[in-house]
This record gives C-alpha cells, structure tokens and sequence, in this order.
C-alpha cells in the first residue's frame, strides 16, 4: 500500500512539473520585453537597428526615428464627466511617419548581391503592429476565427518612399540604382481602453528573403505571434535587442483630467506613447 501510494505521488509531481515547466517555457516569449525587444523606439531620436542583409556576415546597422507623431481621440472625452466617458467607447488614431536610414555606402559584394536578389535593404526590415503581452499581429483584419485581430485595432500604411537616389557602376557597364533613406506613413485605431498596441521597426536575423518571408508568413495572416518570427532570435536576447525595437502608445493618463471642449469632438495629443 505505502509503495502504491508513493508511485502514485510520484506521477503526481512528474505531471505537476511538467506542466509548471510547460507553461513557463510558453510564457516566456508572451512577452516583448521578455523576448528581449528593445523598447527605445521613440519621437525625434535616432536608433539602431540590426539586419542580416544579403552579401554581408553578420548583422548589418541601421538608423531608424520616428520624425512625425500625433495622436487624437474621438469622441472626445474633453468636458464630459466621468460616468459618461465611462459608458463612451472612444478610439484613439495614430499617425507617424518612420524614417529608415543606411548610415553606410552599400560594399560592392553587397550590392551585387541585392542586385541578383532583386531587393534592396529595406526589404529586410519591417514596421509592425503587435500586442504587448502576447506579441499578437495587430496588423489582421477581423475575419476568421484564426488569424483575428481580437483587440478592434485598425492598421494602414503607406509604402515604403526612397530618398535621396544613389547609383554604383562596374567597368562591365553594371549599374546598381539605390536610396540611402526610406520614409512611410502609418496610421493606428485602437480603443481608448486597450493599452497594448506596440509599434516596432525590426530587422531580421535571417538573410535569404525567400526563407524569411516563408518563416514570416504566418505571423504576417495572423496565425502566429512575434516570437516565431525571424525578428526574434530564440535563445539570444542580446541579438534580440538588437533586431527588434518598439514603442508603447496608449491613451495619456493625464487625458482622464482634461476638461474644455473641441468644437469637431476629437482630442489632439502632441505626446501620447511611452516605453
């Protein structure tokens, strides 16, 4: 009776354990911070970013800044009392513009290799809308039972814009055509009472486009999270860190105090994100 029992006390902590462990290893990649993204990504400031990019070894440097942001909300809660702004769904809109730049002439091999690619580096970074906890694509229309956006965020963008046209030649008469900057437009609903929606500009730690772009889909129809993306590197936080930078936007605090009203119903807001 005492071995029976003890047999049976063991198989009870075995499968305690192995959920405990099971769990812990799934929750650690809910998380951005957890999975080792960087949270500097903020106005007016310039960061680095990380990409493999073709015709390089190891991570090639990046600068990226966000140089135009604005938020609004509507209806506006300005002059309402606080039992009516409660009972008003609000939705908050975002709009900022990300410029990405190459601080460095591209080498030739490099170039060479974008060419026979048909690519260029900004292909290898991304803009992307995730949920902070779970590191759920924001950016999913709400269609399906899989791959839905559950949170009501609204996401358009504009295409990436070069700037500033550079070319490189070979004496065999090959020319390299190529923009040293890239500027886009994106623009952000969420309710006023979700305060996870994340932007991030991230690189990628995975050089061949057709297998990025394989290993991304998923996360890109909604059907996997952040962490399965070649945007995160499982098991180097530090390389990471590197790779992926975000910023936080939700309503202010201080909103909740504002009072005065706005002749069209909808509150601007100069500031409105944190890390």
């Amino acid at each position: 009776m005492k071995r029976r029992l003890r047999n049976f006390i063991i198989i009870l902590l075995v499968i305690v354990l192995f959920n405990c462990s099971a769990l812990n290893s799934n929750a650690a990649f809910n998380d951005l911070k957890k999975s080792g993204c960087s949270f500097n990504f903020t106005k007016g400031s310039w960061i680095t970013v990380y990409s493999q990019v073709p015709g390089k070894k190891g991570l090639s440097k990046f600068y990226a800044k966000i140089t135009k942001f604005r938020m609004s909300e509507y209806p506006s809660s300005s002059g309402t009392s606080s039992s009516s702004s409660q009972s008003t769904d609000s939705t908050m809109t975002v709009i900022m513009t990300i410029q990405v730049q190459n601080p460095k002439k591209p080498s030739k091999k490099m170039a060479k290799k974008l060419i026979n690619s048909g690519h260029d580096f900004i292909d290898y970074l991304d803009v992307v809308v995730v949920d902070k906890s779970t590191g759920e694509n924001l950016n999913t229309a709400e269609t399906s039972e899989e791959g839905t956006n559950y949170h009501a965020v609204n996401v358009t963008e504009t295409e990436w814009k070069g700037l500033k046209p550079q070319k490189m030649s070979w004496s065999d008469g090959t020319v390299y055509q190529y923009y040293v900057s890239y500027v886009k437009t994106i623009v952000i609903k969420f309710p006023s009472n979700y305060t996870k929606t994340c932007v991030g500009i991230c690189g990628t730690h995975v050089g061949d486009y057709e297998k990025m772009t394989d290993w991304n889909e998923g996360f890109i129809e909604g059907y996997t999270v952040l962490s399965d993306t070649t945007h995160v590197k499982l098991g180097s936080k530090k390389k990471t860190s590197q790779l992926s930078h975000f910023i936080n936007i939700k309503k202010p605090k201080q909103a909740q105090s504002t009072s005065g009203n706005n002749s069209n119903n909808t509150t601007p807001y100069r500031w409105g994100f944190n890390r």
